[in-house]
């Protein structure tokens, strides 16, 4: 059996994608919080949870213990969950509490999810992919066999179905922005599944029609996060690293997230080198390398953006560099020069 769990980690946080159209299955220990993300702004997430047995970590055979929008809706008397309010299960009891939600609250919990007969109704001929396919094989994946005619209703965050006059529903374009979150911090062990909705053909995922990556970070009980802040604003944040190249070498972070440069607003960005020129002041590093890594073939490990400083106080020690430079074709790189300049 596979361990669902991200291998991605900075300062104390696993980081992991949601890729467009597809499903993840994440493990959550009682305690620790997974910041759902909603990199683009328009994409909705399926959200479904399993309790797992405490000692064994697997679904328990006898008892299932699954998230439960109806009584979720029950236990706070609300359509949706609000910051502050629990998720409850099937058998009422509190699986996660909903900490914090930078969006602006809209989420769903009437809606099933979809399956391949909900596309044959919407026309589609052949295959689609579906979020209940989605719950059914990231289950299957990681050896949690689940029966396949049974899909629980799941917590559609960021989708949007406005109860109209009458209690006619509606789906409409979500109004949640590019890097909105919810925090979910979890009450016992869990087996949580993801799908980022595949819907193409409805307003679900936004009036483009185009379902887009989210990303994950899981957030350890504090008492156990290795970490060594060095500077915070409401910004960006400064941190040593706990598996150095060198002494001294540290991040620095954008508290946007974004996982590549390109992602993250100009604002966002503004204090990053001048926060990274104070930290190498204070390491009194002499010699230092500032990198900032962009895309797995790039060496980028983890999708979140990140710049490095690290001292260099030897050739041992810090980072190696291979710089295999190669002629250049003057007229190709005039033409390169032309075209890039046209567009800056």
């Amino acid at each position: 059996m596979s361990n669902p769990r991200p291998v991605h980690s900075l300062d104390g946080v696993t980081i992991g994608v949601i890729e467009a159209r597809k499903g993840k299955a994440i493990t959550v220990e009682k305690g620790e919080s997974l910041k759902l993300i909603n990199t683009h702004g328009k994409q909705v997430i399926d959200f479904s949870a399993f309790a797992l047995d405490p000692d064994l970590r697997t679904l328990p055979a006898e008892t299932m213990n699954f998230l439960s929008m109806q009584h979720t809706r029950s236990g706070n008397m609300r359509l949706a969950p609000k910051a502050g309010s629990k998720l409850f299960s099937n058998l009422r009891k509190p699986m996660f509490v909903m900490e914090e939600d930078s969006s602006p609250g809209i989420h769903d919990t009437l809606v099933p999810a979809c399956d391949p007969e909900r596309y044959r109704n919407l026309g589609v001929q052949g295959y689609h992919a579906s979020c209940a396919e989605n719950l059914h094989t990231a289950l299957e994946e990681h050896g949690y066999p689940f029966p396949g005619d049974f899909t629980p209703e799941p917590l559609n965050l960021w989708m949007n179905v406005p109860v109209r006059d009458g209690g006619a529903l509606a789906f409409v374009e979500p109004v949640s922005q590019g890097g909105d979150y919810v925090v979910l911090k979890a009450e016992e062990h869990c087996l949580v599944v993801c799908s980022a909705c595949p819907q193409d053909i409805t307003a679900v995922n936004g009036y483009s029609q185009k379902p887009s990556d989210c990303h994950f970070e899981i957030l350890q009980a504090q008492r156990d996060i290795p970490s060594f802040k060095l500077f915070e604003n409401d910004r960006l944040l400064a941190f040593l690293d706990i598996q150095p190249l060198s002494l001294g070498h540290a991040l620095v972070i954008p508290k946007h997230h974004g996982a590549k440069l390109t992602d993250i607003p100009d604002e966002s960005l503004a204090e990053i080198l001048p926060v990274a020129k104070k930290v190498a002041i204070a390491t009194n590093a002499e010699n230092y390398n500032i990198l900032q890594n962009n895309g797995r073939i790039a060496h980028q490990v983890v999708d979140h953006v990140h710049f490095h400083m690290i001292p260099k106080p030897n050739e041992a020690e810090g980072l190696g560099i291979e710089w295999p430079a190669k002629k250049t074709d003057m007229d190709k790189l005039k033409a390169l020069f032309n075209e890039v300049k046209a567009k800056m």
